[in-house]
């Protein structure tokens, strides 16, 4: 532990990537003096190690313990190539995580008390279903890929389970799937459950949206009702729509939906179709959530100001940072606005956004979004037994993010051709 007066300087950094379900990115700052590190972790992107060490240059020997001076910096140095938004905040992001980690390990104290304190004792956290079939392997452009763990497929095999109903069959098929999906997961012990509402073989490949046919409308809205009637009315059922639609076709579904009092319909429009927001928030009692696509306090500035949706859904590993999203939380509250985290990472992703969700006054859940990659709680040193339960998570009251990857588990998962550190 060190005093406000500490000499420490920032001496590297250095980059790991596990492939799980996803590309999971870990960046770690080393100090010159004490042999102190910190770790963070960011959201996934087309070259971003590269990215990550094209900052290298402009923070060695910087305090590490200045962060939101050193987040300016790095903003100000990329802002050529366009720092108001996109994969350079996935980068400056997990930068920030790691500064932060570090930092809570030079004073002595957990990463929660440098962002204010609890507000929450526990964090409750939402288990992602997708449509109830597998999870699928995907790299940083969205692309299936074949994990050695998954014995070469880019999909699991959880379909088997469930009666062997995937996405693409036929249409009971994977209603029946959905159901045994969320009867696994409440009986885990989760909550709040969330699945997809993308028409089954859909991929992203429509710069102009998908319209959706009586026959897709009525097929999303029996998964909707058959998984209220599975799981009852005290578990959360949240639905997400990954910005396909078009306004009147996903707003007939809305209306469809308001009969099983959903959480939330996220991302139900793309983000730029501000007017479309508008016209849901209008016309549907469904609570309408954004905000995985959005970053700093601009990007949510539309939203916030707007009241253009009920609850807001930042990514801590890609928003801009702990620090950025707790102010984006703060506005949020001044205009009476719930706030989901979303997080599709590994545990050492988890433990930093569930750092700040114990700060939120107006946190609903954090997501989890692992329940099918095996390895989730081996990459962590001491185990996660301490802090995950299904359904919700503590923080641990070390110093800084209280987690220590496990880096002979990060060495076996790595993406191949990457190092480890």
């Amino acid at each position: 532990m060190m005093d406000g007066g500490h000499s420490l300087r920032i001496s590297g950094l250095r980059t790991a990537v596990v492939q799980a379900n996803f590309y999971w990115t870990y960046i770690r700052v080393y100090t010159r003096e004490g042999g102190l590190y910190g770790t963070g972790e960011a959201f996934f992107a087309p070259g971003l190690q590269s990215i990550v060490q094209e900052f290298e240059s402009i923070l060695i020997g910087e305090d590490p313990t200045a962060t939101e001076y050193l987040v300016e910096r790095m903003r100000w140095a990329a802002s050529g190539a366009g720092s108001l938004g996109g994969i350079i905040w996935n980068a400056i992001t997990g930068i920030e995580a790691a500064l932060l980690d570090l930092k809570g390990k030079i004073y002595g104290i957990p990463v929660y008390q440098l962002l204010g304190g609890k507000v929450n004792p526990v964090v409750p956290l939402y288990a992602d279903c997708h449509g109830g079939h597998a999870l699928e392997a995907l790299n940083p452009l969205l692309q299936p890929v074949s994990p050695e763990w998954n014995g070469g497929s880019s999909s699991t095999t959880a379909d088997a389970a469930a009666g062997g109903a995937a996405a693409g069959d036929d249409p009971a098929g994977m209603i029946r799937a959905a159901r045994h999906r969320a009867r696994t997961m409440v009986d885990q012990g989760f909550r709040i459950l969330k699945f997809d509402l993308d028409i089954p073989g859909s991929t992203f490949d429509s710069a102009a949206g998908y319209s959706l046919t009586a026959r897709d409308r009525e097929l999303l809205l029996q998964l909707a009702l058959q998984l209220r009637e599975e799981v009852g009315p005290d578990v959360g059922l949240a639905f997400d729509a990954h910005w396909r639609y078009r306004t009147a076709d996903i707003l007939t579904l809305a209306r469809d939906l308001e009969s099983i009092n959903p959480l939330w319909l996220e991302d139900p429009l793309p983000p730029q179709d501000t007017g479309g927001f508008a016209r849901l928030r209008m016309q549907t009692a469904v609570p309408i959530a954004t905000g995985e696509n959005l970053q700093l306090r601009h990007g949510f500035a539309p939203y916030i100001e707007g009241q253009l949706c009920d609850v807001i859904c930042p990514d801590v590993q890609k928003s801009g940072g702990l620090v950025e999203t707790k102010y984006i939380a703060a506005w949020a509250v001044s205009r009476n606005l719930a706030l989901a985290i979303h997080m599709i990472g590994s545990p050492l992703a988890l433990a930093a956004s569930t750092h700040l969700a114990v700060t939120l006054p107006n946190l609903i859940a954090c997501e989890f979004h692992a329940s099918d990659v095996p390895f989730f709680h081996d990459l962590v040193a001491e185990g996660t037994e301490e802090w995950f339960r299904p359904g919700e998570a503590l923080v641990l009251d070390r110093p800084g993010f209280g987690v220590e990857l496990n880096e002979k588990t990060l060495a076996r998962y790595r993406v191949n051709g990457t190092q480890v550190f």
